[in-house]
């Protein structure tokens, strides 16, 4: 696809939040550095696309299951970024965000993709918060034991009865979880949604008190997956003031397909600005995060092409700019505030 020069000169200008990212725990399940500067060609992701992509910063999965992991892979991002900190800073807010884009480095904001690994303690969730946690996903699907919801997620293929029945017979936010989302709210990390099943959703929406994110998931009505929200959710997570970062994965995007056209991410963006607004749309890629899976866009460096598209459909360039990273910003920020208030 052709990128025009008003499609490029937008792109570099837009500060590109990815709302998850799996590189760094890849690279430790398969046994190689955790350092992401030199050339991958077996990942999605490294330096030279990220950069030519014009990525600025990324919530990186620093684990989810288990604590021993989880601090493994804190030591990995912590040698990456000392060993190279003229690429690379650990984001602790908004303003560290805009600081990368400005010296042109690439912003780790870390995530966890699942809280299980809290082991029901707020004080576990603390140690975390001093790391630099800034996003904490309830849940990587897994219910019961110390997970922060009582009943599994389910995933593939879906009706919307099922939905349905999900959120009123599945058990939802444990007593902890409830505990873990308002200290979340106190230190102001953003609480993820993604991976949740209907009734944890909603029950978390009724505790937080700052806007949300899902972090990497899609359109149910476009695609039909456990994984992607219903238009009630949509609506929930607007009132709500969150965003849904569109995810890069084709089999949330259409059907079974192992690939699908940029059109078709842009369909997405579309669907969710129609039920929910602008301001609640972003996008997380989940790259390093679906196997082998070509995705859509297949790295950074094709990002452009996505631009280009949303232009020829008629999206304004402040739709973009907020679709690029602005609405991810905004909730960062307020959860920010929150914290300082």
């Amino acid at each position: 696809m052709q990128v025009s020069e008003q499609a490029m000169s937008l792109h570099q200008r837009a500060i590109l939040v990815d709302g998850h990212n799996d590189s760094i725990i890849e690279h430790w399940a398969r046994g190689d550095s955790m350092d992401l500067t030199p050339d991958w060609p077996d990942y999605q992701v490294d330096l030279r696309r990220m950069k030519g992509g014009g990525l600025t910063a990324m919530n990186s999965m620093m684990g989810g299951q288990s604590l021993d992991q989880s601090l493994e892979l804190w030591d990995g991002l912590y040698e990456q970024v000392e060993a190279h900190p003229e690429h690379y800073m650990i984001v602790r807010s908004v303003a560290d965000i805009r600081r990368c884009k400005e010296e042109g480095k690439i912003g780790h904001i870390p995530q966890l993709e699942s809280c299980r690994l809290l082991g029901n303690s707020l004080r576990v969730l603390h140690i975390q918060h001093r790391l630099g946690l800034r996003v904490g996903n309830l849940t990587h699907g897994d219910g019961g034991g110390t997970s922060l919801q009582g009943t599994n997620s389910l995933f593939g293929p879906c009706t919307l009865q099922d939905r349905n029945t999900a959120r009123t017979q599945f058990h939802g936010l444990t007593d902890f979880g409830r505990e873990a989302i308002a200290e979340m709210n106190r230190l102001g990390i953003v609480v993820d949604l993604a991976h949740t099943h209907d009734r944890t959703f909603f029950d978390a929406l009724e505790v937080t008190t700052t806007p949300v994110e899902f972090s990497h998931g899609c359109c149910f009505s476009l695609c039909p997956v456990w994984r992607n929200l219903t238009d009630e959710q949509l609506k929930a997570l607007a009132e709500n003031g969150g965003v849904i970062g569109i995810c890069f994965y084709p089999r949330f995007l259409e059907l079974n397909a192992d690939t699908v056209p940029i059109d078709r991410l842009v369909d997405h963006i579309a669907h969710v600005c129609e039920v929910a607004g602008e301001d609640h749309v972003g996008f997380g890629s989940d790259y390093d995060g679906i196997g082998e899976t070509v995705a859509t866009p297949a790295s950074f460096l094709e990002s452009p092409q996505v631009t280009q598209r949303m232009l020829e459909r008629g999206f304004s360039e402040e739709l973009i700019l907020k679709f690029w990273g602005g609405n991810f910003m905004r909730v960062l920020q307020a959860a920010e505030d929150a914290a300082q208030a």
